[in-house]
C-alpha cells in the first residue's frame, strides 16, 4: 500500500494538480485579505465580494489556461513525433520499394538474356540440324524416307514457332530496344505490339530528347507506359489511343490519351488499384510525378514529368 500510494504522488498530473491548487489558494485568500483591509467601510462589502468574485474568475480562467496551454502542448508534440514516425515510415517503405521494382528489372533484364541467348541458339543449332538431316535424307532417291522428312519439317515448324515464343517472352520481360536503341525506339516497339494485340490503334509522337538517359527514368517511363496502355484495353474500352514523348528544358515528358469512358475518380483513391499505384511509385521513385487526367475531349490523359540532370549530348530527332 505504501509504494502504491507513492507511485500515485509520483504522478505528473498529481503534481501539477498540488501546485497549481497551492499557487491558487495562495493567490485568492492572499488577494481577499488585501481588499479587505484596503476597504474597512462595512457600506463597500457589496463591492469587495464582487471583486473577490471576479478575482476568483480570473484566477480560474488563468489556470484553466496554463492547464489546457501544457495538456495541448503534450498533444502537438505527440501529434508531431506521430507525424514523423510515419513520414519515415514512408520513406522506409519508398526505399523499399524501390529497391524491390530495381531488383526486379535486374532478375527481368537477366532472366530476358539467359532465355534470348541460351535458348535462342539451342533452338537455332536443333533448326540447323534438322535442316541438315532434311537435305541429307531428301538427296536419296527412297520413297519410303518421305514421311520422316515430312516429320523433320514439321519439327523444324516446330522449332520456328518456339524461337518465336522465346523471342515474344524475352521482349516481354525486357525488351532489348531499350538497352539498345533507347526509350524512344522502345516506346514505339512497345506501341506497334500493343496494337498487334488488341488492334486498337496506338499512335505515339516522339519529338527531340537526348541520345542518353538515366537507366532508372527510361524503365520508369517505359514501364508506366506499358502499365497504361494495359489499363486500358481493360478498362477503357478504348477505340484509339494518342502518345505524345519528349524532353524540353530537361523535363521529360510522356503523356498518353484515351476516347475511352474516362477513369472514375474514386479509383485514384482506392487501395485496390495496385496497377495505378505502382505507376505512382514508380514516377515517385525517379522524382517524378503522375498525373490522371479525365479529358474534357474523352476520355483519360496519363502525364508522366520527370525532371532530368543536365544533359550536354546532343539530342536525337525520333521520327
Amino acid at each position: 500500500m505504501e509504494s502504491e500510494s507513492s507511485y500515485h504522488w509520483s504522478l505528473p498530473e498529481v503534481r501539477i494538480v498540488v501546485i497549481y491548487f497551492v499557487l491558487a489558494s495562495t493567490w485568492i485568500v492572499g488577494s481577499d485579505l488585501l481588499l479587505t483591509k484596503s476597504v474597512p467601510d462595512s457600506s463597500e462589502v457589496g463591492v469587495i465580494q464582487s471583486l473577490k468574485g471576479l478575482n476568483f474568475v480570473i484566477t480560474t480562467a488563468v489556470l484553466l489556461f496554463f492547464v489546457l496551454r501544457r495538456a495541448y502542448g503534450g498533444w502537438r508534440l505527440a501529434e508531431k513525433r506521430r507525424l514523423v514516425v510515419i513520414e519515415q515510415a514512408r520513406e522506409r517503405f519508398r526505399r523499399l520499394s524501390a529497391h524491390i521494382q530495381t531488383l526486379r528489372e535486374e532478375d527481368r533484364t537477366r532472366i530476358a538474356r539467359e532465355i534470348h541467348d541460351e535458348l535462342g541458339q539451342l533452338l537455332t543449332g536443333i533448326k540447323m540440324e534438322l535442316r541438315l538431316v532434311e537435305t541429307r535424307l531428301a538427296d536419296r532417291e527412297d520413297r519410303t524416307l518421305n514421311p520422316c522428312i515430312d516429320k523433320l519439317v514439321e519439327a523444324s515448324e516446330m522449332v520456328d514457332t518456339t524461337i518465336n515464343s522465346v523471342q515474344r517472352i524475352s521482349a516481354g520481360l525486357r525488351p532489348s530496344a531499350l538497352d539498345h536503341l533507347g526509350l524512344g525506339a522502345a516506346l514505339r516497339e512497345e506501341a506497334e505490339h500493343f496494337s498487334q494485340r488488341t488492334s486498337i490503334p496506338c499512335a505515339i509522337e516522339i519529338d527531340d530528347y537526348p541520345e542518353t538517359l538515366p537507366s532508372e527514368v527510361s524503365t520508369a517511363a517505359f514501364r508506366i507506359f506499358q502499365e497504361s496502355l494495359t489499363n486500358i484495353a481493360r478498362h477503357a474500352e478504348a477505340r484509339k489511343i494518342d502518345s505524345t514523348f519528349s524532353v524540353k528544358d530537361n523535363i521529360l515528358k510522356l503523356a498518353i490519351h484515351d476516347d475511352g469512358k474516362g477513369i472514375d475518380p474514386a479509383e485514384l483513391t482506392d487501395p485496390k488499384s495496385l496497377g495505378l499505384i505502382g505507376m505512382l511509385e514508380r514516377a515517385e521513385n525517379v522524382g517524378g510525378r503522375v498525373a490522371f487526367v479525365r479529358s474534357a475531349r474523352k476520355g483519360t490523359e496519363v502525364i508522366l514529368t520527370i525532371p532530368l540532370p543536365s544533359v550536354g549530348t546532343p539530342p536525337t530527332v525520333f521520327a
